[in-house]
């Protein structure tokens, strides 16, 4: 039996959805902006729980796009080194600064204390990564913090959908939250993103900003310095079908978590990371004990066995990427030892940043299993069986 990294499901039903509604976009000549992007930022709105939603092309330009709508630019965005690097760009791009901070390995999450820690004069935003989709029970904690020193808190949701906490859905916790579409998203659009919100001046700086700066209130002459991060009525389209069937892509991925939970009690040597809300589960993580290394488990599974584990969560930190060889984390350019830097007299820039052991952990420990829509019962009972066997190989 084989069980690959991942699969989307699209049955003859969404195939035809999708095949008419081209044809209706062909049609109706208009290829962005059109109805069905106006229709895929209502179902979406509603779907995350918010007033706002702003489709763009991409999370990151998600993330970048809702920085420069609150106006931060110039200053420090605290960002977790346990990420995908692209939540860092996205804040430099946005003309800041980048302070990685430490995570909680039981939680994936951002420590608050090393937050708190770090914060600089010149900090404007910390940006909460619910990694897995898993929401941090320390988010409270962390909106309190960020309100006390008049920072912004955005939530960087590409592994969120689906998941929330204390009543309260992803992307709803801070200003603003960032979602991702990308193929191998819990709801994928192939490339896509949004921006979800309650604040409506937010809400329409995004507008402006990722249709290059266009203002309807002037006749959609441009008065802001905006990019093209439009997505295509295409794009909005597949994403119209997501959202029909968002219910049961969730639920497919949370029966499977269900049964990992069961059958994963009796593996004495991993320990599952449980969400404390309703979750996603973009991935389903789990730390293995310690000395052993997963790059064997995964490489039996793999050959042994025909299942294919999922990318973790992540292997490579921020912080080590070799980027920052040629760039200051304000994303300038290194010339020598001297580097041309926006930031001039602060820390922090050219410096190589450390100090992190709680991200080391939960990159040295853990895996993910396989966790998508279609896997069969007997798939999943393969992956456990499987894995029990293999630790059991390694001893």
């Amino acid at each position: 039996m084989q069980v690959p990294i991942i699969q989307i499901p699209f049955d003859g039903d969404d195939r035809q959805f999708i095949h008419d509604g081209i044809e209706e976009i062909l049609d109706s000549g208009m290829l962005t902006l059109g109805a069905r992007t106006r229709q895929f930022e209502e179902m979406f709105a509603a779907f995350a729980g918010t007033p706002y939603c702003v489709a763009v092309n991409s999370g990151t330009a998600a993330i970048e796009t809702i920085l420069r709508a609150l106006k931060i630019q110039g200053g420090s965005v605290i960002v977790p080194t346990n990420t995908f690097l692209a939540t860092a760009v996205a804040a430099i791009h946005a003309g800041n600064r980048v302070i990685f901070a430490d995570s909680d390995p039981e939680t994936l999450s951002l420590d608050v204390a090393d937050v708190e820690g770090r914060i600089a004069p010149d900090t404007r935003a910390v940006i909460l990564v619910h990694i897995g989709g898993i929401i941090s029970p320390d988010w409270k904690a962390l909106k309190e913090l960020c309100d006390r020193r008049g920072i912004y808190l955005v939530e960087d949701c590409a592994h969120a959908h689906g998941c929330s906490i204390d009543g309260h859905p992803a992307g709803t916790l801070g200003i603003a939250g960032a979602f991702s579409f990308f193929p191998t998203k819990s709801l994928t659009t192939g490339e896509g993103g949004a921006i979800v919100t309650s604040d409506e001046e937010v809400f329409r700086n995004s507008a402006m900003l990722r249709n290059l700066g266009k203002n309807p209130d002037m006749g959609n002459s441009i008065s802001e310095l905006g990019h093209n991060f439009r997505m295509s009525e295409i794009t909005a389209l597949v994403g119209v079908q997501q959202m029909r069937k968002a219910d049961s892509i969730l639920e497919g991925r949370r029966r499977t978590a269900a049964f990992y939970d069961r059958a994963l009690v009796d593996i004495e040597d991993v320990r599952p990371v449980q969400p404390l809300g309703p979750s996603g589960y973009y991935k389903y993580v789990a730390y293995l004990a310690d000395g052993i290394d997963r790059d064997e488990v995964k490489s039996m599974m793999r050959s042994e066995y025909n299942v294919s584990l999922t990318g973790e969560v992540y292997a490579d930190l921020c912080h080590d990427e070799p980027l920052w060889d040629s760039y200051t984390y304000c994303g300038k350019v290194r010339n020598g030892t001297d580097p041309v830097c926006s930031h001039d007299g602060r820390d922090g820039c050219a410096v190589r940043q450390s100090g992190f052991p709680g991200a080391e952990a939960i990159r040295k420990g853990h895996i993910c299993l396989p966790v998508y829509p279609g896997l069969s019962e007997e798939q999943t009972h393969h992956v456990v069986t499987s894995l029990a066997e293999t630790l059991r190989r390694l001893e």
